[in-house]
């Protein structure tokens, strides 16, 4: 995944440059861009602190898949962003602004159908007040992807007490290292093991800048 995207998605030039280098070094990698968050993501989310780029507009417009013209807009960015990477799917990561209220699902739903009438896929990546099954169940109604992060706190999220499995059985697991140095130790890959173990067709995802090193030491870890 291009978490890039998320925070200041690139220009379409650099992100263009930017698919070929990847796809130069992982051939057969599919590349997920993610919507930018002032689509996605309200302003107490938290996460324009952390982002240099903005277009013109009134700050209250943007995020919370709002239906106006500036989340348009920001829409037409992350969409240049998915033509640009070669791929027809796109990563929602919402916020705890969105809901699982009336409101929020039906922004979620218009957004996932206008996406549908463009050819792009959604794969939803809930954060906030969204209960494991309150969301797998509305990402069933969709039919949509779900994407859940595999660790909070750098702990693993475990499906239940117990259990080998982490959260969201039927979910696709995000990999990421917590703290400054994003780094995934043995415990946090063998709880991944155990999780691909129990239930071998799942997809684990790894993101960050130790991504490949992830990757390299999971397969290892698979393979021994």
């Amino acid at each position: 995944m291009l978490e890039r995207t998320l925070l200041d998605p690139p220009r379409l030039s650099a992100m263009q440059r930017w698919s070929e280098v990847v796809r130069r070094r992982y051939p057969a990698a599919t590349l997920l861009p993610y919507v930018w968050h002032l689509v996605s993501h309200a302003r107490e989310d938290g996460l324009r602190q952390r982002s240099a780029r903005r277009p013109a507009g009134e700050e209250h417009e943007f995020g919370g898949l709002q239906n106006n013209d500036a989340v348009r807009h920001a829409w037409d960015v992350t969409r240049l962003c998915v033509q640009a990477s070669g791929g027809q799917r796109v990563v929602l990561r919402t916020g705890a602004s969105v809901t699982p209220g009336a409101l929020g699902r039906k922004r979620i739903r218009e957004f996932v159908q206008a996406r549908r009438d463009e050819g792009i896929d959604v794969v939803w990546e809930p954060e906030g007040l969204w209960e494991p099954d309150v969301a797998q169940e509305f990402a069933r109604q969709l039919g949509v992807t779900l994407l859940y992060g595999a660790f909070e706190g750098g702990r693993p999220r475990y499906e239940r007490e117990g259990d080998d499995v982490l959260v969201g059985a039927h979910a696709w697991l995000r990999a990421d290292g917590a703290g400054p140095s994003r780094r995934l130790d043995g415990a946090q890959l063998d709880a991944l093991a155990m999780h691909v173990e129990a239930l071998p067709d799942t997809t684990v995802i790894f993101a960050g800048p130790r991504a490949p090193a992830h990757l390299s030491a999971f397969s290892q870890l698979l393979g021994s």
